[in-house]
């Protein structure tokens, strides 16, 4: 995310001693001389509205670096100060300077951060409660834990065949023209561009070619010299040509199914033409079991497996506990 300047703004801090208002600038009260302490907050002269300054060396000064606090006798001086302004202190001999980026707040929102009231104590809920709501979870997993057990669990059954079922399919491709859509530059070669439109397709952190800015609300902060800057946060939304493109490719356009009830499935009969191919085939079976009056189904796509399933052959099959057919083999 990019951070854009808009300019300066000054700003005021109060007297912690005798609750004078302070051009930011200024390092010691103007009414009674108190230094501006290192924790200073600085509030905006004008909480509707940006007054830009104007004045060249109040924003040279913004932008030269945080002021420094003599370790003497606390004044504030410029970045640029080796010497106290005020009692001629060496400033190398611990002076801090201001910590800067701190976000500063309009009257309202100092007022909003406030300490509030503190709350009343919510009742603590009764050790009944709590254990039947920990007894709940518990028997909600152990539930789970059941149904995943019966789903695993297998119990084998010899069953006999009643009922067979089948059918299977196979794709009819054509060589021909093919309409699609992507990036420009994502086209595959051989195709042939149709139209294009300017579509969003990313969001950049930094300008870059054909973007367009999004900014947020700006704010200010504080520069660490009593003058605040005036930033946004802002992202870049790239905009890139989107297309509709044709090339030539084989694509299905019919697909021919046989199916039947009995155990010699059979491929289905295709009458291709000039620019057509046989495509994919897909093939499905049906085995329907009984064993004491129970009916058990199984689907495989296991053609020979099903083949060797006869009208009256007995089977082996391994039956869950909620009566899926898990799979199945030859009794003999």
């Amino acid at each position: 995310m990019a951070r854009k300047t808009l300019g300066f703004i000054p700003l005021i801090w109060t007297c912690a001693y005798c609750n004078t208002q302070n051009p930011g600038p200024i390092k010691s009260c103007t009414s009674c001389g108190a230094p501006q302490p290192p924790d200073v907050k600085f509030t905006r002269v004008d909480d509707e509205t940006f007054n830009f300054i104007k004045d060249e060396a109040l924003i040279r000064m913004a932008k030269s670096g945080p002021d420094i606090h003599c370790p003497f006798c606390g004044t504030r001086n410029p970045s640029s100060a080796k010497l106290c302004s005020k009692c001629g202190g060496d400033l190398s001999m611990g002076g801090e300077h201001r910590e800067t980026g701190e976000r500063v707040e309009t009257t309202a929102e100092a007022e909003a951060q406030a300490p509030a009231p503190s709350p009343v104590p919510m009742k603590k809920p009764g050790r009944s409660v709590t254990i039947f709501a920990i007894l709940a979870i518990f028997a909600c997993i152990a539930g789970l834990i059941v149904i995943m057990m019966m789903m695993f669990k297998t119990d084998d059954i010899t069953a006999t065949v009643t009922n067979v079922a089948w059918e299977r399919s196979v794709a009819i491709e054509a060589y021909t023209t093919i309409t699609d859509r992507t990036w420009l530059d994502e086209i595959p070669g051989n195709s042939e561009v149709q139209s294009c439109t300017q579509a969003y397709r990313y969001t950049s952190s930094q300008p870059v070619p054909n973007a367009t800015e999004v900014c947020s609300e700006a704010y200010v902060e504080d520069t660490g010299t009593g003058v605040g800057e005036v930033v946004q946060d802002c992202t870049y939304r790239v905009y890139d040509d989107y297309c509709e493109y044709t090339y030539l490719g084989w694509v299905v356009i019919d697909t021919v199914t046989e199916s039947g009830n009995d155990p010699y499935p059979s491929w289905p009969y295709l009458s291709l033409v000039d620019g057509q191919r046989e495509g994919s085939r897909n093939e499905q079976y049906q085995i329907t079991f009984s064993d004491d009056g129970e009916r058990y189904t199984y689907t495989t796509r296991d053609s020979d497996l099903f083949m060797d399933a006869q009208p009256g052959s007995e089977w082996i099959l391994y039956v869950n506990s909620l009566g899926g057919v898990q799979s199945i083999e030859p009794a003999n």
